[in-house]
């Protein structure tokens, strides 16, 4: 069993959640989304070996790569090493006055590294790392010996296909989904010992307190031993975030925490219990889907018609899902054929809140498969199957190892047939008051994870911080409710300031605001605080015109005219590129010259200077 004891104040040493958001989520890109649990005392040398350092080598267009061996157990001298895959995009003139960000994307189980590819140009000067069991860092979370194998497991599987489930109110449709959960679960049971078997003592080494104690022995091999740490979270970033400000509070530096989950609701709550938290926004979200798609007409929408309604949009929706329900849909097109069901679509459907600068192809797949072909749809839900048995299996199931080890343990006498009918039942509870159209979409598997973690930090997680942090949360967040961010603000009310983006999606990346992203460089970048609780509007239109194929439409020229551009495309250019030199406009000529739109921005503010 791991360490659990409590950190006094003072002392130094990571929606509800949203623990499945990796393998449901688009990829998250940073800003404006363009292109996008306790310890007593510091580790600062006590215990750690000495390290030799980074050894960089170059991987990219300025990015370096390289590795950093870390202590496996930060309490055990004679535990062994892990191996961390590390990036870094160099920083310019500007950063370099700030010093490293350090980031993490979501997840858990997103690869930092692979983040560094996608956000570099346009947040130049951070680092980010491989988690703990994450793609390159090593040992890795593994439970299956090739990927041929994983995807077979998977195959036609609730993890694949969804839960099916209907109106659980209704006792037939309530019998019938507890058949499904009880196989279901049967299966989840079987995944749950595979990996055990499989990445053995790994599993007791992957949680988010060790992935904190890793990004502070970074910061001193970087930075140097007292640096301020600054750091740039989203999702599960948050809690990585929310763990590091309350184990190492006199380490604070500038830090941003954007989607956020209930660090104390993650650390001390049954993750089966966290969905009836999770979904309070999100049928608002699908609400605000409809109701962008009505607006949009049919020439944008192909959910719309002439004559459709908010109201029409969804009942169509809704009857949809129903009748694949009782009778799903034969796909004889598709990549893998097979029958596109109820569970598959809620799945996608769930998944498309995510992005609204998605959801013109979202609602064209879906409109297609409502239509009578399924093809497109069921080749969003179901991947492909690798057949080169010698490829190495993706670290997919790290989100669960690391979601399982920081919550609570079940008490190991647990009988597993009662605890199932209260699960059964917890969902009937999240149907009824939180979202009848989402309740059903997952299936925790941590009553079956046995490997504990090590340590486990389980707050407090309001203390007295070395500088304020900066908290964004959406209006209509799918998976990490905006209540989250100000439940964090609320317990370092002193210490923190609250962005509140009105708009949709999951985190402020979702959707583009410049009054976001203004106020989130200037954090970074001056130091300078917004008020508390500022609302910041959305500007991107959604469903874009189809001759408007860059993500940015919101800059199009019939949004924003020449003028508006010519007058605010020192701050445009600014969020577009938050930790870039501005001085030097080169830098954005080599980073992202076929940007169109950004570098269109741009130039006009070039050209205004002149």
């Amino acid at each position: 069993m791991g360490k659990e004891l409590e950190l006094p104040v003072g002392s130094e040493q990571p929606a509800a959640p949203a623990r499945n958001v990796t393998k449901r989520l688009p990829l998250l890109f940073i800003l404006l989304g363009f292109a996008a649990y306790r310890l007593t005392c510091s580790m600062n040398g006590d215990g750690v070996a000495p390290n030799p350092g980074i050894s960089w080598t170059p991987c990219g267009d300025n990015i370096d790569c390289g590795h950093l061996s870390v202590p496996l157990d930060y309490h055990n001298e004679t535990g062994g090493t892990a191996n961390l895959a590390v990036a870094r995009y160099r920083a310019t003139n500007k950063t370099e006055r700030l010093g490293t960000i350090f980031t993490n994307p979501g997840g858990p189980g997103g690869s930092g590294v692979s983040y560094v590819y996608r956000a570099g140009p346009r947040i130049s000067g951070i680092v980010s790392w491989d988690p703990r069991g994450v793609n390159g860092t090593t040992p890795r979370v593994e439970c299956f010996s090739s990927q041929t194998a994983q995807d077979a497991y998977f195959g036609h599987t609730q993890q694949e296909m969804g839960l099916e489930g209907r109106n659980l109110s209704d006792p037939i449709d309530f019998t019938v989904f507890t058949a499904n959960v009880r196989r279901a679960d049967a299966s989840n049971a079987a995944l749950a010992k595979l990996c055990a078997e499989t990445s053995g003592e790994t599993l007791k080494h992957v949680g988010t307190a060790t992935v904190v104690r890793d990004m502070e022995y970074l910061s001193r091999v970087i930075e140097g031993d007292d640096a301020p740490i600054n750091f740039w979270g989203f999702s599960y970033g948050t809690i990585v975030g929310s763990y590091f400000v309350n184990m190492f509070p006199q380490r604070v530096g500038r830090v941003v925490i954007d989607g956020v989950v209930n660090p104390d609701l993650w650390a001390n709550t049954y993750s089966n219990e966290w969905y009836k938290y999770d979904l309070v926004d999100t049928d608002s979200v699908f609400d605000n889907f409809v109701k962008a798609c009505q607006a949009a007409g049919p020439a944008r929408c192909a959910l719309a018609s002439d004559k459709s309604t908010s109201r029409s949009i969804t009942s169509k929706v809704d009857q949809f899902i129903t009748d694949l329900y009782d009778y799903p849909l034969p796909v004889t097109k598709a990549k893998r054929p097979g029958i596109l069901t109820s569970g598959m679509v809620k799945a996608q459907l769930f998944s498309a809140m995510y992005s609204p600068r998605d959801w013109h192809t979202f609602a064209q797949k879906l409109a297609e498969a409502m239509a009578g072909n399924g093809t497109a749809l069921m080749d969003a839900a179901q991947g492909e199957l690798e057949l080169d048995t010698s490829i190495q299996p993706k670290t997919s199931q790290a989100i669960t190892a690391v979601t399982c080890v920081d919550t609570p343990a079940y008490p190991e006498n647990v009988d597993k047939a009662i605890f199932l009918e209260q699960y059964i039942d917890e969902t009937a509870l999240t149907y009824k008051v939180t979202s009848k159209r989402f309740a059903t979409v997952d299936l925790d598997l941590c009553h079956h994870w046995t490997p504990r973690e090590t340590e486990r930090f389980t707050g407090p997680f309001n203390h007295s911080l070395s500088n304020t942090i900066l908290i964004v949360g959406n209006t209509a967040d799918p998976i990490t409710p905006g209540v989250n961010a100000k439940a964090v603000n609320e317990m370092l009310k002193d210490d923190s300031r609250l962005i509140i983006q009105d708009g949709s999606g999951h985190c402020s990346s979702a959707m583009a605001s410049l009054c976001t992203g203004k106020a989130i460089r200037e954090y970074f970048l001056e130091g300078q605080l917004p008020p508390n609780g500022i609302v910041c509007p959305t500007n991107e239109v959604l469903f874009p015109p189809q001759n408007i194929s860059d993500a940015m439409a919101w800059v199009a020229g019939d949004i924003y005219s020449e003028e508006d551009l010519r007058g605010s495309g020192n701050t445009i250019c600014g969020l577009l590129y938050p930790t870039i030199d501005l001085t030097d406009l080169s830098q954005i000529r080599g980073v992202d010259s076929q940007n169109t739109y950004a570098y269109r921005a741009c130039l006009i503010y070039e050209d205004s200077q002149s």
